[in-house]
């Protein structure tokens, strides 16, 4: 690899690394994702809203999917947050973490996800692959904008209602080259042949819409 390609990779590993610490203040999970990056114990939180088993996957130190959450630990996330009912409206109760890669603006993303976006999108640039999202989670009232704007036949894509979307959970995200991905691009190819290592999963008629399942799903 040239001197200049791998400065550019080096560069975009120390930024990924940079942004994962940064979280949504007052956020719950803001000691652990910290805790992971400082090498020092955080504290735990509440047993009935986080199940252990991913308390202690986040807090596996060094890079690579160790810290992914499974499928089944993943929804035993969601339904110990009472998260998938609160669809759309995750909004300032501290669950959303700020993650690294946006096109423009801050994208969120539910922890156990944003973990996992990270982890990948550092394998990516290792790769020499730039991920980055145009579209993360989704509040309430922009999935419904723009489902509006679908049923008006203003958008090509499929558009889920409010409190449908994987978006509305923190648990999707549109990725971005400065136009939609498709099949023939490299990060797509990238996501198709390594993403399901860090839980993220396509669907079928959206080549830039990837959704964290976690692990084995």
């Amino acid at each position: 690899m040239a001197t200049d390609a791998l400065s550019q990779v080096m560069g975009r590993i120390a930024e990924i690394r940079s942004r994962l610490g940064m979280v949504a203040p007052g956020g719950r999970f803001a000691e652990i994702l910290d805790a992971k990056l400082d090498s020092r114990p955080g504290p735990v939180p509440p047993a009935a809203f986080v199940p252990a088993s991913f308390t202690s996957r986040l807090a596996v130190l060094g890079p690579g999917p160790r810290g992914v959450v499974t499928a089944s630990e993943l929804s035993s996330y969601l339904d110990a947050g009472g998260i998938r009912e609160r669809n759309g409206r995750l909004g300032g109760e501290g669950l959303l973490v700020e993650v690294s890669g946006g096109w423009s603006g801050q994208p969120l993303l539910l922890p156990p996800a944003a973990e996992a976006w990270e982890q990948m999108r550092e394998a990516a640039a290792a790769d020499g692959i730039d991920l980055r999202v145009i579209d993360a989670y989704r509040s309430w009232e922009s999935q419904d904008r723009a489902y509006q704007a679908f049923l008006a036949g203003n958008k090509s894509a499929n558009v889920l209602p409010p409190g449908k979307s994987r978006h509305g959970l923190g648990l999707a995200v549109d990725v971005t080259n400065g136009r939609i991905v498709g099949r023939s691009d490299p990060e797509w190819q990238w996501l198709q042949d390594n993403a399901w290592r860090f839980g993220w999963y396509p669907i079928s008629n959206e080549t830039w819409h990837w959704e964290f399942r976690g692990l084995g799903a």
